[in-house]
């Protein structure tokens, strides 16, 4: 305790004064004689015991009443426990994802945490802004409630890392700063200790009942040149039984609407069944009252873009299976012999077979080599004169034929899980009518798709470049009769152009093929009704590769504008990391406040002194009172 006037203390001596009073005039008795007592009034008798005990307590509440107000003048106060605080570098981290859509006992956790502060922030001191997405220094406290009034919903999220990393980059001095963290600690996971030189608050905000359906995924489940079947899952916070409606548009277009039940689970699956046209601006969409982001999912099919591919055959009577195989309209196939080639067709290819060619020319082999820089998929049947197809592949990094081989073999090994095969078949089959070829050459590196009894190769890809190990003329195999002629030919070229997805994620690494024919200096934008940006792109031989990340921030259907025509259409959804309603159920090593308005409180506490003077004045009532109660009633 200290005192703003500790000179009135001195006051305190002249207490000895009644204490010196009533040691000297202490009344003594005397007795008195007298003939007959009869006549007097009868009184009640004094003992000099409880009358010297009544002086003493009365006494002693002057005393203290006198005190009481002496030590009240003289201001006593409790000093403040951290009279620094007020001066501290004080980082607002504020968590507006998508999860703070959730309601609370106040409304919406975002808006009430953004109010909360608008009411409780000092008219003085020093703030930094930290939100998913950008961060403000330097704030005097109006420029800090503009600021508040601006932050929106982020499709980001971030970790304690991520938030410990944004902070410190503001804190001059971490021994007097603080970070307040504001969220719902849904997808943070604080550290067992976190770091000691800097103080953290956490403030979180949780919903009072969460209840939340997401459209978790979309999918191709059957095609034909009619209808198309599109497979979806929903997921629930919970098991549970209820019944939700799901709706399908194309635009504003109302397609299909199905209500389907739970059943006791947390995850259901459905479909529609749709005719086969094309959906630009496809959306799926649930009714539902908690996070309101994930209700809605937008996808895109484009029609389908026709791939470009030639073929050059050293004897043109052995590729007519290949002209049998790519046709209209998914294909746009031309088959040239090695004399006689289109090389303005072969430049601007999708992919490129050289169907046992006996030589290369230089000019032949300059263009493939721009081919395969460009992206293009080029496929080998090799001839038994290799030498020039040899001397190509080592122009390219990619490994060369090996010594030819004059035996049997049968093709046994199916790679069922290589991209190129993957879908193609139901089961994995270990019985069938093997192929075979009767010579081929020895293949090292890349990776299998079809191999040998030994375990040799028999088809390899590496960098766009499938390998055949042996001719498929008639004479030295059957292949081309095989059932599997078919998948593996359409699917060599069917991966040469990467078609779009359904949909992609904002706030994500996405490479996107289109099929576009670049002309001069016109580059692709991006077009949504909230957004026009130009992504990053990389032209190629009959198609361009878009690279987005940071932008478009707004999940919905853009339409791909080249050359200021629409040309096809992208889809962006947000994540659904933040739909899983997982929060924390205790706070370790940190402070934890019920409010923005507590911790405010209690800095405001923390910082000022406590008066005491009014404590005092109460106690010098108390012992006035005590006093006269003892003259009045202590006999």
């Amino acid at each position: 305790m200290y005192f703003n006037q500790p000179e009135i203390l001195f006051a305190l001596v002249f207490l000895l004064i009644p204490l010196l009073v009533h040691l000297f005039q202490l009344r003594k008795y005397q007795k008195e004689d007298f003939t007959n007592v009869k006549f007097l009034k009868k009184i009640s008798r004094e003992t000099r015991k409880s009358s010297r005990l009544k002086k003493w307590l009365v006494l002693l509440t002057r005393m203290l009443a006198l005190a009481s107000i002496i030590i009240a003048f003289a201001q006593p106060y409790l000093p403040a426990r951290e009279e620094s605080r007020s001066t501290f570098e004080k980082v607002i981290y504020l968590d507006n994802s998508f999860s703070m859509q959730a309601n609370g006992k106040s409304g919406e956790l975002l808006n009430s945490a953004i109010q909360d502060l608008l009411k409780n922030i000092p008219n003085e001191g020093n703030f930094h802004l930290v939100t998913n997405e950008n961060e403000f220094s330097n704030l005097q406290p109006e420029d800090l409630k503009t600021k508040l009034q601006e932050v929106e919903f982020s499709s980001g999220s971030l970790d304690f890392q991520d938030i410990e990393l944004k902070t410190n980059q503001f804190l001059k001095n971490e021994k007097s700063s603080e970070v307040i963290i504001i969220s719902d600690f849904q997808q943070i996971d604080l550290p067992a200790d976190l770091e000691n030189n800097t103080s953290y608050h956490l403030v979180p905000y949780t919903p009072e009942k969460f209840n939340n359906y997401n459209l978790d995924s979309l999918y191709i489940e059957e095609q034909d040149p009619e209808f198309i079947k599109l497979g979806f899952i929903l997921k629930s916070y919970r098991e549970n039984s209820e019944e939700i409606t799901v709706s399908v548009f194309n635009g504003e277009e109302l397609l299909s609407r199905k209500t389907l039940a739970f059943d006791s689970s947390d995850r259901l699956e459905g479909n529609f069944q749709l005719e086969n046209t094309p959906f630009q601006n496809g959306k799926l969409e649930i009714e539902d009252r908690g996070l309101q982001y994930d209700n809605k999912l937008f996808f895109s099919i484009n029609p389908p873009e026709k791939i470009t591919g030639v073929a050059i055959s050293g004897d043109e009577t052995e590729a007519d299976f290949l002209n049998r195989l790519f046709t209209e309209p998914e294909f746009e196939f031309s088959n040239f012999n090695i004399g006689n080639i289109d090389y303005n067709l072969l430049s601007k290819a999708s992919f490129v077979i050289l169907n046992e060619p006996e030589e290369i020319s230089s000019s032949l082999a300059n263009t493939l080599e721009k081919v395969h820089y460009d992206g293009g998929t080029i496929v080998i049947i090799p001839s038994e004169e290799n030498s020039a197809i040899n001397s190509f592949l080592a122009g390219i990094n990619n490994p060369s034929y090996g010594d030819f081989q004059s035996r049997e073999r049968l093709i046994t090994n199916i790679a069922f899980d290589h991209p190129l095969l993957n879908g193609v078949f139901e089961n994995e089959i270990d019985n069938f009518d093997y192929p075979l070829v009767r010579s081929y050459y020895e293949l090292s590196g890349g990776n299998k798709v079809l191999s040998f009894q030994d375990n040799s190769a028999f088809l390899t890809g590496q960098d766009n470049v499938y390998l055949f190990s042996a001719p498929l003329n008639s004479d030295n195999s059957n292949f081309k009769n095989s059932p599997l002629v078919v998948p593996v030919f359409y699917n060599l070229g069917r991966s040469s152009l990467a078609l779009p997805r359904l949909y992609y994620q904002v706030n994500r690494l996405n490479e996107i093929e289109v099929p576009i024919e670049t002309e001069g200096d016109e580059v692709v934008n991006l077009v949504s009704d909230s957004e026009n940006f130009i992504p990053a792109q990389q032209a190629f031989s009959g198609k361009i590769t878009l690279t987005t990340e940071d932008l478009p921030s707004i999940a919905g259907n853009f339409s791909i504008i080249y050359e200021e025509e629409k040309t096809g259409g992208i889809s962006y959804n947000y994540p659904r990391t933040e739909s899983s309603g997982l929060y924390p159920e205790a706070f370790k090593n940190a402070e934890v406040y019920n409010s923005v308005s507590e911790y405010f409180d209690d800095v405001q506490s923390a910082t000022q002194s406590e008066a005491l003077w009014k404590w005092f004045v109460i106690l010098a009532l108390i012992f006035l009172t005590a006093e006269m109660l003892l003259l009045k009633y202590l006999k």
